[in-house]
């Protein structure tokens, strides 16, 4: 693995030249799912990966299931969560799917992309969907550039697996 290379033969360089690692605590770095690139770039895989077609109108997606989609992909241990929801159909009255449904419903950096999205003419209120907007095509080519990167490839990944994962509109709106 060539990645696998350059982080030894780095860390061969920091051990011969004595550099003694400092935190400044002062300074950290806030956690990257507050970061508008990641997050757009996140929103971009889920939608190119699962919003439908729906002639006459351009594709387009539940704006809760993006949402949802979004904020697992971002958090793939929480997987098995979504999966034993699903699974459970009506039956499920756990905590785990109650927490977890607070939780994404409650992801307020996810709404203020989305409204950066609608403004900048990428995606589309129809209704209880999101469709592709006239800009649209920066969504695909977000995604596309990462994918030859070979960039996001745990978030991707997620995003394929919940294309297996039945998620209704009970799940999503807590009926």
């Amino acid at each position: 693995m060539p990645e696998r290379a350059a982080i030894e033969t780095l860390s061969a360089l920091l051990q011969s030249s004595q550099a003694q690692p400092r935190v400044r605590t002062e300074r950290l770095v806030p956690s990257a799912i507050y970061d508008l690139d990641y997050r757009m770039f996140v929103i971009a895989a889920a939608f190119e990966l699962h919003a439908k077609e729906a002639p006459p109108i351009r594709r387009r997606i539940h704006a809760t299931k993006l949402k949802l989609l979004q904020f697992i992909a971002i958090r793939p241990r929480l997987m098995s969560v979504i999966r034993s929801w699903s699974a459970a159909g009506k039956d499920e009255t756990s905590f785990a799917a109650h927490d977890l449904r607070r939780g994404f419903l409650g992801d307020r950096t996810y709404d203020a992309m989305v409204a950066f999205l609608v403004a900048r003419g990428v995606l589309e209120w129809m209704g209880t969907h999101l469709a592709a907007g006239s800009n649209a095509e920066l969504l695909a080519n977000l995604y596309t550039a990462a994918v030859s990167a070979d960039l996001f490839i745990t978030e991707r990944r997620t995003l394929e697996e919940l294309a297996h994962v039945r998620v209704t509109v009970r799940m999503l709106e807590g009926e």
